[in-house]
């Protein structure tokens, strides 16, 4: 498809598609600020006024990151079928959180009139030193900073692929504007924002495999593309081997981080009631079926589409360049630059939160006022997102191994731990402490000490926080039995 610009007017109908979309989100922003913004509750909860489609959709993005969009369509460029290993194990994580965790979550959180993840650890295990608030504040406060810098560099990596800006210029684009509005906006402002993200991100995601299916002449030429190079089999292209189940087992673990990520569970801790926590199950389903199964599906043909990438994370900006006009360009411009900034925005909100409402506030002994509270968590977030921002402009990596390595240490230290408090009265704060620190640890060895792959970790690293929760735990003295009576009243 030809269209007949200079590039400089491509440039020009392209930014300022994205600059329409950047200065809506500042006014949600903006509204964030005069709606919830005077209360301490609001700033982080959003009064627990949100229903199911906001809670659900404004989760779903911010679990997915610039991982979505660029990496997981990078796999399927690189692996052919097999990339949809990657997807159905986060298909299989979503199913299993709308089943086990969503409604249950919200009803015991409720009970225990909890905000953050942290307090209702806390609340649920009774740890009255605080010793668990802290410990999760740090693996938070560190790991989601890690996963920043991922969003960040996938800010860039947009960037530069489209041919706008710089990568360095890309980075501190999505640094700023991030920055700005969640500064300004808080909880609500993160909430809605994501929304509207996560609905660009499903637009994109369903209608650009079928363009390239047209654009390629149809499913026959992808079929023979990947036959051609090994890619048309789901357990790769030597056929069922140890490797290939390896392969397999490890991208279904993704799904391990579902049930226990804190900046997307805490949505489910605010939604409103139980009926909106339904809604919110089915939704997010739905969501990450149309999402996640289009990302691979847009890599696999656009190997035919635009062959030879060097880098195949951006496959997706080099095929919007390629086929769609500049206003479509702007559009899908942000709808990766939501991609990433409904992750971003939610981590950077997550960690700031901790640092203030678990960490400062709980060993301080002192009660703040609210407006000195929302104003130090603004603070906090300031400085996160620059201190994000140096980090993605020195060190630029491959996203979907970035991301991993976050992802596997937060859902190992967080996924066992929200399961069986929910479900075990016999786990207490010292089965927690546990979770909290033996995954973490093994992912950091794993990944920075023995350079093992981040995806064959991810079970080893579940498995070992969950062994290490039930063992623990039952060696330990067993918690005070009106805890679980608290948080499963009806």
């Amino acid at each position: 498809m030809n269209i007949i610009l200079t590039m400089t007017t491509a440039h020009l109908l392209t930014y300022i598609t994205f600059g329409v979309y950047l200065i809506l989100l500042l006014g949600i922003g903006i509204w964030g600020d005069r709606r919830f913004g005077r209360s301490y509750k609001g700033f982080i909860a959003a009064d627990k006024s949100l229903g199911g489609w906001v809670s659900a959709i404004s989760a779903s993005a911010s679990s997915e990151s610039a991982w979505v969009m660029l990496g997981l369509s990078g796999l399927g460029y690189t692996k052919g079928f097999a990339g949809y290993w990657a997807a159905l194990g986060c298909i299989i994580g979503f199913v299993v959180t709308a089943l086990l965790v969503i409604r249950q979550l919200r009803a015991s959180s409720e009970n225990l009139e909890s905000l953050t993840v942290s307090d209702f650890i806390e609340a649920r295990l009774g740890d009255r030193l605080g010793v668990l608030r802290v410990v999760s504040a740090i693996v938070i406060a560190v790991f989601m900073t890690v996963y920043v810098i991922a969003q960040f560099i996938g800010s860039g990596k947009q960037m530069a692929g489209m041919g706008l800006l710089t990568y360095e210029q890309g980075v501190l684009m999505g640094a700023v504007i991030i920055g700005i509005y969640v500064i300004i906006g808080g909880y609500a402002a993160v909430c809605w924002t994501d929304l509207i993200q996560g609905i660009l991100m499903a637009v994109v995601m369903i209608i650009f495999p079928i363009v390239g299916l047209v654009v390629v002449g149809g499913p026959g030429a992808v079929l023979d593309d990947l036959s051609r190079n090994n890619l048309g089999f789901f357990v790769g292209g030597e056929g069922l081997s140890w490797a290939a189940i390896g392969f397999i087992v490890a991208q279904l673990g993704i799904g391990t981080g579902y049930l226990g990520m804190p900046h997307s569970i805490v949505r489910y801790i605010n939604v409103r009631n139980d009926r909106e926590a339904r809604r919110a199950a089915l939704v997010s389903v739905s969501w990450s079926v149309f999402v996640l199964l289009g990302a691979v599906s847009l890599g696999i043909v656009g190997r035919l589409a635009v062959p030879g990438l060097e880098d195949p994370e951006t496959i997706l900006p080099h095929f919007t360049a390629m086929y769609f006009h500049p206003l479509i360009a702007g559009v899908v411009l942000a709808a990766v630059m939501a991609a990433i900034m409904s992750t971003a925005d939610s981590q950077l909100l997550m960690a700031a939160t901790v640092v203030i409402h678990d960490v400062v506030l709980r060993l301080s002994g002192r009660q703040w006022d609210e407006e000195k509270r929302i104003l130090a968590i603004r603070i906090v977030l300031g400085v996160l997102a620059m201190l994000a921002m140096g980090l993605a402009l020195l060190d630029p990596k491959v996203i979907y191994t970035f991301v991993l390595l976050a992802w596997g240490a937060l859902g190992s230290a967080f996924s066992p731990a929200i399961i069986l408090a929910l479900y075990w009265p016999r786990f207490n704060r010292w089965g927690a402490l546990a979770s909290f620190t033996a995954g973490p640890i093994l992912m950091v060895v794993w990944t920075q000490f023995l350079d093992l792959e981040s995806t064959d970790g991810l079970w080893p690293a579940f498995l070992l926080s969950l062994v290490a929760a039930i063992v623990t735990s039952l060696l330990t003295p067993p918690p005070d039995p009106e805890l679980w009576r608290v948080a499963k009243k009806s």
